[in-house]
């Protein structure tokens, strides 16, 4: 297993992922890819028409992401393989996908997302998305 992917967003669930990622890294000696979505306000949000309001939301998002990501560093401060992180924006079980893809992952690697059962089955959560979408392994961490 050369290539872990694993996706962060804050959540509690997320933190497990990353020990979880970082665990199975630190015996396989594999590379980290630490990956944050942000869900372009467009995405969530297709009529909003304000620009000054959209940039804003973007803003905020930019620097959530930015926190979450330094603190996912963090966790891998330690690691003694290489371990990187990536910001993305769309959709985020599309761009989860895409770049363990594009990377070669060997597994993908996140937390279980907190839906209760009428979101789920009205939206579906991220992480089903992307074990239906990926031909990667992928754990999900709870």
């Amino acid at each position: 297993m050369k290539k872990i992917l694993v996706a962060v967003d804050g959540s509690d669930h997320a933190k497990k992922a990353l020990y979880k990622a970082k665990e199975i890294g630190e015996q396989y000696n594999s590379d980290i890819i630490i990956l944050y979505v942000i869900s372009s306000i467009r995405h969530c949000h297709p009529y909003v028409l304000d620009n000054a309001i959209e940039a804003e939301i973007n803003k905020m998002a930019l620097n959530q992401a930015k926190i979450i990501l330094e603190d996912a560093a963090k966790v891998y401060e330690d690691y003694p393989a290489k371990a990187t992180t990536f910001m993305k924006c769309g959709d985020p079980a599309k761009e989860i996908v895409d770049k363990a893809e594009k990377e070669n992952c060997d597994l993908i690697v996140m937390g279980s997302r907190g839906l209760n059962t009428i979101s789920r089955a009205m939206l579906g959560s991220i992480s089903n998305k992307v074990v239906n979408h990926s031909d990667i392994s992928v754990l999900i961490v709870k």
